[in-house]
């Protein structure tokens, strides 16, 4: 599905079409994980171009966060649709234009372990003008009044994205773990490419996720006294990446009130009633054909208790009982629907 254009939003949506591809073609680039990254140069022009052009300011920008495989492209896929919004589905690219040391996957900077967590101090005068100048040059070039950017590791960097756009809004993805342990599981296996896969080129993002967000966190020491770094298991790097996220996206979630929790089971479940939460919290006009699109393109699937039960015999049960008591702090979580 090129630029996650189907074609029921070609049919509900088609003035939004051009944005999509637009944004695909010019702004996102293509990861380490992906073919077609011949076309990278090209990205990469107009990324400088914007970035030499300069100007513009950007209102309110959007950004769905969490972790990959937990309803944040479905997600905004169905924003897309909203008359209003330019939807960018990982920009990876253009950040990278914006810090070059924010590569954690190894797609375009493979020299270094990219930096996980960035703060407000990494967002000097350059870092904003040159944020705001490809932003501003997305939305004159697809004619949209706002920006989704869909980047699920920027809930590591929600300090440094508010230094960034004061007025930023997230949207913080949540799934059930043991359904996301194994979608990152068949999603590594199926998009294995040129010695990268889930976890990076030669295991970049792994390394920076044990290293970064484990060894060098105290409040996720805990993890760290498993002694998992060299676990070459899919299923338990992705439970240890779905333990720093979701801790991560509680710590936002509770501290932050410009967040706003998205369980994917309520999402497929009630995509109407949903989304119209969603426009509403996000300042988005109310539009049917948004709902009407969330409606038809949603997929219900039973969380199946056989993923954990199957699970028991494979995580150590120290993962086990950390992402068991994260997810209830998760369910109770006052906002989350």
């Amino acid at each position: 599905m090129i630029a996650q254009l189907d074609s029921r939003f070609i049919r509900t949506a088609p003035s939004r079409t051009a944005s999509r591809l637009i944004g695909y073609t010019l702004f996102e680039g293509r990861p380490a994980t992906t073919k077609g990254r011949w076309w990278n140069p090209v990205v990469f022009r107009n990324l400088r171009f914007a970035v030499r052009r300069r100007g513009g300011y950007v209102a309110a920008p959007i950004f769905i966060v969490g972790m990959g495989r937990t309803g944040t492209t479905l997600l905004g896929r169905i924003l897309a649709a909203h008359p209003d919004v330019g939807f960018l589905n990982e920009p990876k690219a253009m950040w990278h234009v914006i810090r070059d040391d924010e590569d954690i996957i190894g797609s375009y900077s493979r020299l270094r372990n990219g930096r996980l967590y960035l703060g407000p101090s990494d967002a000097d005068g350059s870092v904003v003008e040159r944020a705001h100048a490809l932003f501003a040059w997305y939305l004159w070039l697809s004619r949209s009044k706002r920006v989704v950017d869909k980047y699920p590791e920027l809930v590591f960097r929600d300090a440094f994205v508010r230094a960034v756009f004061p007025d930023a809004l997230f949207l913080v993805a949540i799934r059930s773990p043991w359904t996301t342990l194994r979608s990152v599981s068949n999603w590594s296996a199926s998009h294995a490419a040129d010695g990268a896969n889930w976890w990076g080129v030669r295991d970049q993002k792994w390394h920076t996720l044990w290293t970064q967000g484990v060894l060098e966190r105290p409040e996720n020491a805990d993890i760290g006294t498993l002694e998992l770094a060299s676990a070459n298991d899919e299923r338990i790097r992705a439970g240890i990446e779905w333990l720093l996220s979701m801790r991560a996206a509680l710590s936002l979630v509770e501290s932050d009130p410009s967040s706003y929790p998205v369980r994917y089971e309520t999402l497929v479940r009630q995509p109407r009633e949903q989304i119209s939460a969603i426009l509403s919290f996000c300042g988005l006009a109310e539009c049917p054909r948004t709902e009407a699109y969330a409606a038809s393109t949603v997929t219900v699937t039973e969380q199946n208790d056989d993923d954990r039960n199957r699970l028991l015999s494979i995580l150590p049960a120290g993962l086990i009982s950390a992402i068991d008591e994260t997810w209830a702090r998760l369910e109770a979580c006052g906002r989350m629907s």
